[in-house]
């Protein structure tokens, strides 16, 4: 059984200099905005209410969420078990109190910050690049845009492929245009595997120059996978990540629970542990629906 390709010598990696987002957080914003609309449209028509909470009292304008679709979460159980990247830490838990005889329970957690559910920061692979502590909270909320390559992966051809431009603009005539600050998802079902051999055979992904072409003609904010990463295991030189995060974006691996995401028209908001300096850290990623699957 195959592994994916151990870490990289980033000395052989090319280092294109970090890009800063070119839409702005503003586009973000404004993106998210757009896509709620689109999405509680598509609820009220397609499902019934499934989530809302407002925020109130002071006499001012409240906030508020509603997820007509209701909500799931995109994270992983995080247990001793669990698949680990080739040469990363494996997790350990140690109970270190309990509620007997001690009147109240802790575990002592031993980990990787890129095991499991985890977000990329730039400062990941790139160096001078922005941590996980220097992450606007805008930043970690995306319109999800889901890109399944299940029916492709069990076809004839290796599983090992990676997306082109063609690929993408192919999705885009069946789901529509991916909106601006998007979190591009590939899908391969591998999320059902994980903490069994099975989460280490090959997979595809994006190829570096499809990223690029995200970032520049689709402004997205960042990439996932439910592998190990949104590169393909043919893909040496971890080259989607490493796009992704050259342009001041983040990646998203590990993302499990796809299946609750519609292709689009889904909102996903991921906060994160701001450790200092981190280059990563476990998220438990929240997906609010604008419709029943």
């Amino acid at each position: 059984m195959e592994n994916q390709a151990s870490s990289p010598d980033h000395a052989s990696r090319p280092a294109p200099p970090l890009r800063p987002a070119r839409w702005g957080r503003r586009g973000v914003v404004a993106a998210l905005a757009a896509t709620a609309v689109v999405a509680g449209a598509a609820g009220a028509a397609g499902a019934r209410f499934g989530f809302e909470v407002r925020g109130s009292g002071g006499g001012g304008a409240g906030a508020s969420l509603r997820c007509d679709g209701g909500m799931t979460r995109l994270s992983h159980v995080l247990f001793e078990g669990a698949s680990v990247f080739d040469g990363d830490p494996i997790p350990t838990v140690e109970v270190v109190a309990d509620i007997e005889p001690d009147g109240f329970r802790v575990e002592l957690v031993s980990t990787g910050t890129h095991t499991g559910t985890h977000i990329d920061a730039p400062g990941h692979f790139r160096a001078g690049g922005r941590t996980v502590d220097e992450l606007e909270a805008e930043e970690l909320v995306w319109p999800a845009y889901v890109i399944d390559v299940r029916n492709r992966m069990a076809g004839p051809g290796p599983d090992d492929f990676q997306l082109t431009v063609d690929d993408i603009r192919q999705v885009e005539r069946r789901q529509g245009r991916i909106p601006t600050g998007a979190l591009v998802i590939i899908q391969t079902g591998f999320d059902a595997r994980f903490g069994t051999p099975a989460y280490d055979e090959p997979v595809p992904g994006f190829a570096g120059d499809t990223v690029q072409w995200l970032f520049d003609e689709r402004h997205i904010g960042g990439i996932g996978s439910d592998t190990y990463g949104p590169d393909a295991t043919s893909d040496e030189l971890f080259s989607a990540t490493d796009t992704a995060l050259a342009n001041d974006g983040i990646a998203m691996p590990g993302i499990n629970n796809l299946d609750s995401l519609n292709r689009t028209g889904d909102i996903v908001i991921a906060g994160v542990v701001p450790l200092k300096d981190g280059s990563g850290y476990q998220i438990d990623p929240l997906a609010c629906h604008g419709r029943k699957r």
